[in-house]
């Protein structure tokens, strides 16, 4: 922690910060939820590129 607060790292992504940081009330505006979230997101791009694999699309960048 700076003087200034809580910081994400240049090298962090978003993600990354608010996993790092989901339990503490006010750096993170509802940390719990975001990181569900972004598990719902993950699990879905992976079954759209199962589904893509599949069906022989081409990847998607």
């Amino acid at each position: 922690m700076t003087a200034t607060g809580f910081r994400q790292s240049p090298q962090e992504t978003r993600e990354d910060f608010v996993r790092r940081h989901r339990q503490r009330p006010g750096v993170v505006a509802d940390g719990e939820t975001l990181v569900d979230l972004y598990d719902r997101i993950r699990a879905l791009e992976e079954r759209v590129a199962a589904a893509e694999r599949r069906a022989g699309a081409p990847e998607r960048d």
